[in-house]
């Protein structure tokens, strides 16, 4: 039986080229083409497309609310992304948890396959631009400070300190300081984390690993 398509890019050429490629294979049928947002959406609405080949780039009804639209209320169709989308947007694609993502620069053959794992039900993630992604977000990270590089090892020890519910009179006593040495060394720390009290201060160091 023949996967139904609808095919939705904003540029005609492409399109059309699009088009004509996918219906010279026989397993596919193309039931409509759309060159924005608001036309894509109408015809899924209309045709109810075992897959939607588009790119997140449309107009007039942007790419990523027919996106969102498609995987709430049109469970029938399955999204495919065909795109040349920069890194960023390929990690918004990919945490939207699209079942399939193709790089334009694929073969038709790729663009193939991967419509057909996601109509069985499968996860098709171009492989190059998911490694991209990857070193991207590891570049980034190594980039980025470290959570426990922001404070010194004494400022450490009062957020430490903090978390276990000590007071600044307690934290003062057992560090030999003076109360009012320690509630600048919190106030520090607030700075640094961006914390703005103790309750916050403790989730922080919670999802950080610091406790």
């Amino acid at each position: 039986m023949s996967i139904e398509l609808v095919l939705a890019d904003p540029h005609p050429v492409l399109l059309e080229g699009l088009s004509q490629v996918l219906q010279a294979c026989p397993e596919f049928v193309v039931k409509a083409c759309a060159s924005t947002g608001d036309d894509a959406l109408a015809a899924v609405q209309k045709h109810h497309p075992d897959v939607l080949v588009m790119d997140v780039s449309l107009a007039h009804r942007s790419g990523w609310a027919v996106l969102d639209d498609v995987q709430h209320h049109h469970a029938s169709t399955r999204p495919v992304v065909f795109t040349d989308a920069p890194v960023g947007d390929v990690m918004r694609i990919i945490d939207a948890g699209v079942p399939g993502l193709v790089g334009k620069d694929k073969s038709r053959q790729e663009l193939a396959r991967c419509i057909e794992a996601v109509h069985a039900g499968q996860k098709w993630l171009d492989r190059d631009l998911t490694l991209k992604t990857m070193s991207v977000l590891l570049d980034q990270q190594k980039k980025k400070p470290q959570p426990a590089a922001l404070l010194t090892p004494r400022e450490l020890t009062v957020a430490r300190m903090v978390t276990e519910g000590l007071p600044n009179k307690k934290i003062a006593s057992k560090l030999f300081i003076s109360e009012g040495t320690a509630k600048l060394h919190l106030h520090h720390i607030y700075q640094k984390l961006h914390c703005p009290g103790r309750m916050s201060l403790q989730r922080y160091m919670q999802d950080n690993g610091l406790m």
